[in-house]
């Protein structure tokens, strides 16, 4: 499923942190620390003003949304209803295109699906915790990813035709 994709005004805070909120319950291994009015607050107050927010958007309104500041990703959650569908992965996509270096971001070591998500797209483990310098207090993985660079045009050498087969006549 393809969902659209736009920058996120300061008129998304309310469903913003609905999804927030709503994605945020299913981690049932995480104390619950805030109510859907802080959530609202945070987002509105903090999360639109100090990053770049982007939301995928169905038929239904929004079920996705991602911030970003550089290569730091804050946050990346989805409505419930729609994990799995790929609004997710192209955030993550829409991000990658915008032409920075690296993406990373924090992980509870205990999100197991979210886990693999990032690891299927490029993701991997750069830095584990014993989660003391998070709100929740539970261990957590930093993930990085980093753009590959292609090298198309290597120097002619001196040496490079000592490498090739020879022909065979």
């Amino acid at each position: 499923m393809r969902f659209t994709l736009r920058r996120a005004t300061a008129c998304d805070a309310d469903p913003i942190a609905n999804v927030y909120s709503a994605s945020f319950r299913l981690l049932t291994f995480l104390p619950m620390l805030h109510t859907l009015d802080e959530y609202r607050w945070f987002i509105a107050n903090v999360i639109l003003k100090e990053f770049e927010v982007t939301v995928a958007q169905d038929e239904t309104g929004i079920v996705a949304f991602l911030a970003r500041r550089g290569e730091e990703v804050r946050l990346l959650y989805t409505r419930p209803d729609r994990i799995g569908m790929g609004a997710g992965s192209q955030l993550i996509e829409a991000s990658k295109a915008t032409g920075v270096g690296a993406l990373e971001l924090w992980c509870f070591q205990a999100n197991e699906r979210a886990r693999r998500f990032y690891e299927a797209r490029g993701f991997h483990a750069i830095r584990f915790t014993d989660g003391a310098d998070n709100e929740e207090q539970m261990p957590d993985i930093r993930y990085r990813w980093e753009r590959s660079t292609v090298v198309t045009d290597l120097p002619s050498s001196p040496l490079s035709g000592l490498f090739q087969r020879p022909s065979r006549t």
